[in-house]
């Protein structure tokens, strides 16, 4: 582990002390993030694609190919 001990119970504790709702709140915020730099990347990698595609493309990256063309109803 490189987290020292202290440092790890000072994180427990902390959360522990949250309310659900600022749990729930640094989760939304946490996912927000990792969501706009998973479609940052995807639109470097295909500047022609339109929202569409992007949100198509994110969601073969999360759920794979065969879900996402099913979700979408792509072929």
């Amino acid at each position: 582990m490189d987290t020292s001990p202290r440092a790890h119970e000072a994180y427990f504790r902390r959360l522990a002390e949250m309310s659900p709702a600022e749990r729930l709140a640094i989760g939304v915020a946490l996912w927000r993030a990792g969501d706009s730099v998973q479609r940052s990347s995807i639109r470097r990698m295909y500047p022609e694609a339109d929202d569409a595609e992007i949100t198509f493309r994110i969601a073969c990256a999360r759920f794979g190919h065969e879900l996402a063309r099913k979700a979408y109803g792509r072929q």
